[in-house]
């Protein structure tokens, strides 16, 4: 599955994802009430925007999460 269609549910709360690591799950909290808070196009972009640029970052820390994430 595409990741981005993953993050893409997350954020809408589509899907859930606990992670074990507290600064993942912070993350997708506030893009969740970010987005709730104005469900438009734009937003949706710019939450989808920081979640990779996050993942990315610390992507040699999240492979697992990601790769469980794929799979939502």
């Amino acid at each position: 599955m595409n990741l981005d269609l993953a993050f893409e549910k997350l954020i809408k709360g589509q899907a859930e994802y606990k992670s074990a690591n507290l600064a993942l799950n912070l993350l997708i909290s506030r893009l969740q009430r970010r987005y709730g808070a104005n469900k438009t196009p734009t937003e949706l972009k710019s939450c989808l925007q920081e979640m990779k640029a996050f993942l990315e970052k610390y992507s040699s820390l999240m492979a697992k999460d990601i790769e469980e994430i794929k799979n939502l």
